[in-house]
């Protein structure tokens, strides 16, 4: 949900000390000063008793002191409870504020329509959200029938072999993007969409790795897979994404090289699956930042067509189907990711 008056984050909570009520009640304080002191100062003008006039001071004095704590309890309370509904504020405001004065009452009036109005932004965007959500799955979904189509006429087309597997390659790459975009859509509801199942980590891996046949063979790499006779428990086709993003990467920065795809066992037994590739590696300086939303590095400035949406992607899925991931690399050596399944059921969140 859009939520345009959320407070801003980190802001700290002041206390409510003496000085701050000393300045809001600045004019009580004069009219106690005045009162405390005009008074027996007039009496003593008049020829009362110097005595008299003293005991007055210290009556008033008492007084006063008792007002001053009372009140600064009460404005204290009143602070705190500001505080608080600071911290709790939303566009959806449920909470209600009784006000103790006139002017309480119009500084009320004026928050709720400031939140009706709030209120109703926030539920235009909400509207051209979903608006904009709808259309862009729908164009997604249509722009794949004509990919399918032209990969189709270009396997029944009498090109030469290298252009048309070159022609093939563009159109894979052209397909992918519209999945990634589909699958960017589809993240905040994946939960939505999953089905919690032992699976074979094996077939998963040959069957993501067959989609990408022919990009292997383009780029000459040798492909090394062992030890992948092991079941997860995962959901099948979010699990399939979160491979096919790190393997395109792999591919996408290696030459001629070699990805090797294995599954082993960490010092708390949990299963790895690992994939390592033999490409131009990573900077260590972009390692941690590698995950988040846009961020391309050093490979993705030189690399034009890099987006920076992959890898976050990855990181949002791995965090739903309770993985975690890991980035080794080493400039001209390689890379390697590492994707932690979990030792205990799955739980959707």
């Amino acid at each position: 949900m859009i939520d345009p008056v959320s407070r801003e984050e980190g802001v700290v909570m002041k206390s409510f000390r003496f000085i701050d009520y000393m300045k809001l009640r600045v004019t009580f304080f004069l009219l106690l000063f005045l009162s405390g002191f005009l008074f027996p100062f007039l009496q003593y003008l008049y020829g009362y008793r110097v005595e008299a006039a003293w005991y007055c001071v210290e009556i008033e004095l008492f007084l006063s002191i008792v007002i001053v704590v009372i009140d600064f309890r009460l404005q204290k309370n009143k602070y705190i409870k500001l505080q608080q509904r600071l911290e709790n504020v939303s566009v959806y405001e449920t909470e209600t504020y009784v006000p103790s004065t006139c002017l309480e009452q119009e500084y009320e009036q004026i928050i709720s329509a400031l939140y009706e109005k709030a209120k109703e932004c926030s539920d235009q965007m909400e509207m051209r959200y979903k608006g904009q959500i709808e259309y862009f799955t729908m164009w997604v979904h249509q722009i794949k029938t004509p990919i399918a189509a032209l990969s189709l006429l270009l396997d029944n087309s009498d090109l030469e072999y290298s252009l048309k597997s070159a022609m093939k390659q563009e159109v894979f790459k052209i397909e992918q993007y519209a999945s990634i975009v589909l699958e960017y859509l589809r993240i905040d509801n994946m939960s939505n969409d999953f089905i919690l199942s032992p699976y074979d980590l094996e077939k998963i891996v040959k069957k993501v790795v067959k989609k990408y046949a022919t990009i292997f063979i383009h780029e000459k790499n040798t492909l090394v897979m062992d030890n992948l006779e092991v079941s997860v428990q995962t959901d099948e086709r979010w699990l399939a994404f979160l491979i096919e993003q790190i393997l395109s990467n792999a591919l996408k920065y290696t030459k001629e090289g070699t990805i090797h795809i294995y599954s082993e066992k960490d010092y708390i037994n949990r299963t790895v699956l690992v994939i390592e590739d033999t490409g131009i590696g990573i900077k260590e300086e972009d390692i941690p930042r590698i995950f988040e939303k846009g961020y391309t590095g050093l490979n993705g400035r030189m690399n034009q067509k890099a987006t920076g949406i992959g890898l976050y992607l990855c990181k949002k899925v791995a965090d739903r189907l309770s993985c975690s991931i890991s980035v080794e690399s080493k400039v001209r050596e390689g890379t390697k990711v590492s994707i932690f399944f979990p030792k205990e059921n799955l739980e959707i969140f």
